[in-house]
């Protein structure tokens, strides 16, 4: 089953590093043409234009790809942690990056995301600021667990923000 993948040839355009903007809807066009099996390929070795687009495919193991790419940067981690159709076994998945979780608006959009786990946002969001802990107590696109234990999160820490 798994010799099928070694066939398969991609563009060296895909991979290879830019594409001019005139080339993306017609990348976009390719993309869709190609098989699973192919867009799973250019998911783990394509470039950053290819992984954009890949990266809000239909199939979830696409999506799995695109986050196992070594290639992945920060700003694309940021963006499919901030998609708010994205799977909550992908969103845990880039919890589960500390290189990524490192960066306050990666965990910041894990948290407000409303597919992440449960247990993940909530573990996140005692790193949340307390600015976007009263936005986060207030939402209505998040948990009411999560909303409760903002309100109680600042409550504890009073009203100069200080715990």
């Amino acid at each position: 089953m798994l010799e099928g993948r070694d066939s398969i040839a991609l563009p060296s355009e895909l991979v290879a590093e830019p594409i001019s903007p005139e080339h993306r809807d017609s990348l976009f066009v390719r993309i869709r043409g190609m098989s699973v099996p192919a867009r799973v390929k250019l998911a783990l070795t394509g470039n950053k234009e290819a992984r954009q687009i890949l990266a809000r495919d239909a199939v979830r193991l696409v999506q799995t790809c695109v986050l196992r790419n070594p290639r992945v940067t920060l700003e694309e981690a940021l963006m499919m942690a901030k998609n708010r159709s994205l799977h909550g076994d992908l969103l845990r998945m880039i919890a589960d990056q500390r290189e990524w979780v490192r960066h306050y608006a990666v965990r910041l959009a894990l948290v407000q995301n409303p597919k992440t786990p449960l247990q993940i946002a909530l573990n996140l969001l005692t790193g949340v600021q307390e600015r976007d802990m009263r936005l986060i107590a207030r939402s209505k696109n998040v948990s009411s667990v999560l909303q409760q234990q903002a309100r109680r999160t600042l409550m504890r820490r009073g009203p100069d923000g200080k715990p």
